[in-house]
Formats: structure tokens, sequence, C-alpha cells
């Protein structure tokens, strides 16, 4: 008889319910968990009540990260065994179509055959007391290693940001000794590409109009803040472009950009003035949820050779890459814990997530 488990179901905008239903059972390909923690991205509430219309199969489990014990695997699966300490990623690929993706729980894509992964196997996220994930999709965690560095299972759940900021430093190859423009850098994802920047050895000129902020970010670093260099923009292209050059070495421009700006930065003027203060063949990395176009500086881009590239989210080999910098001491956790949450406060859960956005704040449902 299957056994039933209790979840977070969304049944249409506004429409988020806390039910009894069916465990997941494992399948070909495909592992269950029992799950630990659950980050809550800050602006999930947005999803849940349409503000964001995301393409989405109803009702369907939401969520879609975690860190969690594997409880039961399928018929083929060999490596993976119950009981081990996992983080289960987001990013769900169709097998046979590659290009094809989807985030779990949270965004059933664009195309037909996304929708159509979406909708049918793949639907369910995590927002529960068990969740099935793809065997590709699940990254064994060194338990050992994590105690002996201080971490938490529970602190693992940073990687839900940390994942898709290796993906864009990876995706534009940020090497160490390179000075890396974080601009936007004090949101909730650009902070950890802050993050990830400096774990490859990488230094960074941080950028952001609040000089309050960057300077408790910068603190928060402690000695790595050593390798972080502030500026506050103006909102003035030129002056912008001039201060961010200023603070890399030798004042020549910085070799990477980074750019994580959120949907309401579209007028803003910093993508155009982090792109004039890249030095000569400097590389872009695009991986924010501007809608609108932004202004280029084509002659700039030309004359210049610099590269511009988009990146969506993150690669399995991002996120492997991720947990070994963690596991080998050499990337440090930043955000803090300041709630874990039963599935029964969803409610108190949401809104403080929605309220506690930003670099440094963490809330976590904890079903167990």
């Amino acid at each position: 008889m299957a056994q039933n488990m209790k979840a977070l179901v969304l049944h249409g905008p506004k429409d988020l319910r806390l039910e009894e239903v069916p465990r997941p059972e494992a399948g070909p390909g495909s592992v269950v968990v029992q799950v630990l923690a659950a980050p809550l991205w800050d602006y999930l509430a947005e999803v849940i009540d349409g503000t964001r219309q995301y393409p989405l199969a109803f009702p369907l489990i939401f969520g879609t990260c975690c860190v969690g014990r594997i409880t039961q695997v399928g018929p083929d699966v060999k490596a993976l065994q119950p009981g081990s300490l996992v983080f289960c990623d987001y990013i769900v690929r169709l097998r046979d179509a590659p290009e094809e993706r989807i985030v779990l729980g949270y965004h059933g894509g664009q195309t037909p055959l996304e929708q159509k992964l979406s909708s049918e196997y793949w639907k369910d996220g995590c927002f529960a007391e068990f969740a099935r994930f793809p065997t590709e999709n699940v990254h064994q965690l060194d338990e050992k290693a994590l105690e002996q560095n201080g971490i938490s299972p529970y602190q693992m759940s940073e990687l839900a940001a940390l994942i898709p900021a290796m993906g864009a430093v990876n995706s534009i190859g940020i090497t160490a000794g390179e000075t890396v423009l974080v601009v936007p850098a004090t949101g909730y994802f650009s902070s950890s590409a802050i993050v990830a920047a400096l774990a490859v050895g990488a230094t960074v000129v941080a950028g952001s109009r609040s000089k309050d902020k960057l300077d408790a970010l910068v603190a928060h670093f402690g000695d790595d803040g050593k390798r972080i260099r502030p500026v506050v923009l103006t909102g003035d292209v030129y002056a912008d472009c001039a201060a961010l050059r200023a603070a890399t070495p030798g004042g020549k421009g910085a070799d990477a950009y980074i750019d994580y700006s959120p949907p309401m930065a579209a007028g803003t003027t910093h993508i155009e003035a982090g792109l004039l203060a890249l030095k000569r063949h400097g590389r872009c990395c695009f991986a924010g949820v501007i809608i609108d176009n932004v202004p280029i500086p084509y002659a700039v881009v030309m004359a210049q050779c610099l590269t511009i590239k988009g990146q969506f989210a993150q690669e399995r080999d991002d996120t492997a890459r991720a947990v070994r910098l963690i596991e080998a001491g050499n990337l440090t956790l930043r955000k803090d814990i300041i709630a874990q949450h039963p599935l029964e406060e969803h409610a108190e859960a949401l809104k403080l997530a929605a309220e506690s956005g930003g670099w440094k704040k963490l809330v976590l449902f904890a079903p167990k």
C-alpha cells in the first residue's frame, strides 16, 4: 500500500495548500529523498500569486531544490544508496534532448517538449516531506568533510543561489588572478556570484547604489573582504565607468563582468557602465532576469573585442564544482539561516523570505 506524505500543492495562482498526497516512488534513473531542508528564494511568493506568470501545470507540488537523504533508488541506480546525504539540483533536462530543460516544481519551460516534461513525470518539486529527482540531479555530499569544515546539512541549502552563480563564473572562464565586476552586487544571486568568483581566486569589484549595503557586505566577508573593492554607483554611465575602472589593477579595466540584474532594472545605466569598464577582450555574462531590451554600446563591444554570453542557471558540472570547493574548504558559505519552518508555516515562511531578500539571509523549509 502506498504511503502518504505532507506536501505544499499549488492548485493555481494564490492557491497553495498543505495536503496529504501519495509519497513518490523511485523509477528507473531516479531516487527518492527525505527532504531535510529546502530553501525559499525571496520572490517565490510572486510566482505563487501569479505576479510572475511562469508556465506551470496545475496542480503540482511546489519547490525547487533541497538537501536530503536518499530513501529509495530506482532499479538501475547503483552508485547512489539509501542513507546518503545529497544535494538535489533543480534544472531537469530531457534525457533524449538535453537542450530542453525545466526548473523542477517552479517553471514548466517554454517549448512543447519542455511543457510535456513538466506536466507529466517531472511535475512535482520538493516542498514536501519526500521528493523524487533524476539521478543526474543528485550530488552526494561528503559528510565527514562538511563536519570538518563546520558545515551543517542545512547550510548546504545555500547551493540554491551558489550553483547558478558558479554557472555564470564558469561560462566565461573566470580564473585565479582575474578581476571581475559584479554589478549589481547586493542581491540574493549577485552576492553569490561574488562568493563563486572569490572561490576560484578572482578579485571582485562590487557595484551598488547603496554605500551602506556595500560596507555591510564587505564586512560580512571577513578576511575575504580584502579582495572585494566596493564602488558606489551614481547612475551616470561615464562617472560609474570611471569609478569601476579605477577600482581595477592599474585602472586598466576588468577581465570579466557578471550581471544579475532583476526584472525592474531594464532602464538603469549600470549595464552600459559595466561593459565600458571592461578591458580589451573582456567577457560579460548576462545571468539576470531583465525581460525588456537594454542599451548596448555596440561600437565599444566591436572595437574592444568584447564577448557577451547569456547563461541560464547552471550545468551539472557547475553544481559538482561548487560542492567540491565547499568540501575542500575553498568556498565559504556566506548566508545566515534566519528561520527553519515546517511546511505548516508556509505563509509565514514565504512572507519572511520576501522581506529578507538580499545577500545575507536564508529562509528554509525543514519538513522533518
